[in-house]
């Protein structure tokens, strides 16, 4: 693999970059794809690492920094397409349908066009990234016609192939076969000559939030730098997450043999930055939520007594008449809303602190679990509103099922049992035996609940006609980015919940199925893959239908039996944190050993 670059100013040109990503999406085989990619980093200037990681990850910013991003509608894309190739819209949406993604649709007719170019300049990735990030900021009257004429200017100046990865890039799908992981791997490779160095690298994404920024970091002043990333006041720390059983003894056997068992609220999880005066929220998905919970950011300043700290708290729904919890549907009706100061009102709060990650200058997460808790005890001032999440400690597997049944008799969730030990330190970005969730719904006959992506919905008829029927469910493969489908969901819906699902999804409908997603169904109606649920069902079978786990299971694929959906949006994460195929398989095997 060679690179070229602009003599003049020494930038990277783009079609270097493309043609490597050409090279990549048609390789078979991740390993060989990380390989590649590691060669194409090696020999770039360390300058160019930062935006090239960025438009490999599809991102141009972390969400964390509330900039606003490039992505573009599939409709968008075509108008742009249809004005840079000289042809109609609906020239590009046959070849769109033919093509299967809007970046090989653009290849493709613009290989075709006879648009002069004797004026094109020769795209760097800098242009690239520069002209995307100023496009992004576009805003206000007339600010689509103005995004349509910058990308359709880019358009101009590309080869086809770069007209192939800016469309995807800029539709939020570069098709390469690998996500986070894989770009982490190649940066090791690239940098330290190995993979050895792919967990210090996550750890610094995992604190920092930033892999484009981690990456600049390794390429200009090597991995020990990257060491010296550390958690930081204003930085949200990617959060821990729980494994699942439904079994009160083997929760016990896996944390240890002791656990700090804490109430499962119905609530959402929020990341809290104080420093000084000034506070920040996170969510789970680490969007700066601090506008939607100004009560919270009040709570905060009166009653956590620390000059500086980030804790993690869950904030539930209060019902103003009784002081009893509200649902967590409830709550997101405050993150709908505009009229903040009204809702906050008619959906009053209270925050439940159970964790301490940063205390007055100090990294805390490798102190153990009961340290952290004595820290948030001796910070915050209990209160109606603030507490610390109700737990008790114990090695009985059945004090442990009897501290659940109260928490599902008092209206919570379910618990959430935390190992003790001296190793059980707080896990940034991880889902780890450390903490594990026992729910209500795991109980039951299906081993767990999943939280899964809506790709694509078939028409109702009958009574229904109007509506969607049913709807094509997918899990998240970190290993190539993609959604493949492991259910269709057809029972269970109202009509009132129906036409919600309608509304909601018609704002994310497609003309074609998107090139994340893998499905072996057609739908009559594909949606991008944004919106995420919560599904019930009987079990996990393996099926010749639904292509999830399939890499692994080689001849099928797994499925949930009678999937229904529980009611609950999960507006609180994006769909790369749904249910992930690994946890799929875990499930199913835990299931299979269950039943033999």
């Amino acid at each position: 693999m060679w690179c070229a670059f602009d003599s003049e100013r020494e930038f990277l040109l783009y079609a270097t970059l493309a043609q490597a990503y050409d090279t990549i999406e048609t390789t078979s085989g991740t390993l060989d794809k990380i390989q590649l990619f590691s060669e194409l980093l090696e020999k770039v200037d360390p300058s160019e690492i930062e935006r090239i990681i960025s438009l490999t990850m599809g991102k141009l910013h972390p969400d964390w920094k509330s900039q606003p991003e490039i992505g573009i509608a599939e409709k968008m894309a075509v108008q742009v397409v249809a004005s840079a190739a000289s042809v109609s819209e609906s020239d590009v949406q046959k070849t769109l349908q033919k093509a299967g993604d809007i970046g090989s649709a653009g290849e493709q007719l613009l290989q075709e066009s006879a648009q002069a170019t004797l004026f094109a300049e020769d795209l760097t990735v800098f242009t690239v990234y520069e002209t995307l990030n100023q496009t992004s900021k576009v805003s206000g009257p007339g600010s689509n016609k103005i995004k349509v004429s910058r990308l359709v200017g880019l358009l101009t100046d590309a080869e086809p192939v770069e007209a192939r990865y800016i469309l995807r890039t800029v539709t939020g799908s570069l098709r390469l076969g690998f996500g986070n992981m894989g770009i982490i791997d190649a940066l090791s490779t690239a940098f330290t000559g190995n993979r050895d160095a792919r967990s210090e690298i996550e750890n610094a994404f995992n604190v920092c939030s930033d892999l484009s920024h981690v990456a600049s970091v390794l390429a200009n002043q090597g991995i020990d730098s990257v060491r010296s990333i550390k958690t930081e006041v204003g930085i949200p720390i990617r959060m821990m997450a729980a494994k699942k059983l439904s079994s009160a003894s083997e929760i016990i056997e896996k944390t240890g043999g002791k656990a700090l068992v804490e109430n499962k609220y119905d609530g959402e999880r929020i990341q809290v930055h104080k420093n000084g005066d000034e506070v920040v929220l996170y969510s789970r998905r680490q969007e700066v939520i601090t506008s939607q919970y100004p009560d919270v950011v009040d709570l905060v300043l009166e009653h956590v007594k620390a000059d500086t700290c980030v804790m993690e708290c869950e904030c539930v729904a209060i019902d103003p008449a009784t002081g009893k919890m509200r649902p967590f549907q409830e709550l997101m009706r405050r993150r709908r809303k505009t009229d903040i100061e009204a809702t906050r009102k008619e959906v009053p709060v209270a925050i439940y602190f159970f964790d301490i990650l940063f205390l007055n200058g100090e990294d805390v997460t490798s102190h153990p679990m009961l340290k952290r808790r004595a820290l948030i005890e001796k910070t915050i001032q209990v209160t109606k509103y603030v507490h610390l999440t109700v737990a008790e400690l114990t090695e009985d597997p059945e004090q442990l099922q009897e501290i659940f049944e109260e928490a599902i008799s008092t209206g919570h969730e379910g618990v959430i049992a935390k190992s003790v030990h001296k190793e059980s330190t707080y896990q940034a970005g991880s889902r780890s035996w450390l903490w594990i969730k026992l729910k209500a719904s795991y109980t039951e006959g299906f081993a767990d609940s999943m939280d899964l992506v809506l790709v694509g919905a078939i028409h109702g008829r009958g009574k229904r006609t109007g509506l969607y029927g049913a709807f094509l469910a997918s899990v998240y493969d970190h290993n190539d980015d993609t959604f493949p489908t492991v259910c269709k969901i057809g029972t269970g819906f109202t009509d009132d919940i129906l036409v919600e699902f309608k509304e909601r999804l018609d704002h994310h409908k497609i003309d074609s199925k998107h090139a994340k997603v893998i499905s072996d169904i057609k739908a009559d109606v594909w949606f991008e893959p944004i919106e995420v649920i919560e599904v019930l069902g009987d079990e996990i079978t393996e099926s010749p239908t639904h292509p999830a786990g399939k890499q692994y299971l080689k001849d099928k694929g797994l499925a949930i039996r009678f999937p229904r959906f529980t009611g609950r949006w999960r507006d609180d994460k994006n769909p790369t944190q749904a249910t992930s195929v690994d946890e799929l398989i875990e499930a199913f095997e835990h299931q299979r050993g269950n039943n033999q």
